[in-house]
């Protein structure tokens, strides 16, 4: 993708609540592999998708709690 100097992950939710915050996430294919969050409609919805995010992590073995 242009502007990035390696390969990007961009995830994105959807149009919600009619709304024009959306929540996304993305982050560069390369260690330390961070994951730049953003948007949310409230904190609640922010904090439900950071939390959901880490569950299917933690059940695909990817990280431990």
């Amino acid at each position: 993708m242009p502007g990035y100097d390696s390969q990007v992950i961009m995830a994105a939710g959807a149009f919600i609540q009619g709304a024009s915050i959306e929540l996304s996430a993305d982050g560069p294919i390369k260690p330390p592999y961070s994951v730049f969050f953003q948007g949310g409609l409230t904190w609640y919805h922010a904090k439900l998708g950071i939390l959901m995010s880490l569950q299917k992590l933690k059940d695909a073995g990817i990280v431990t709690i």
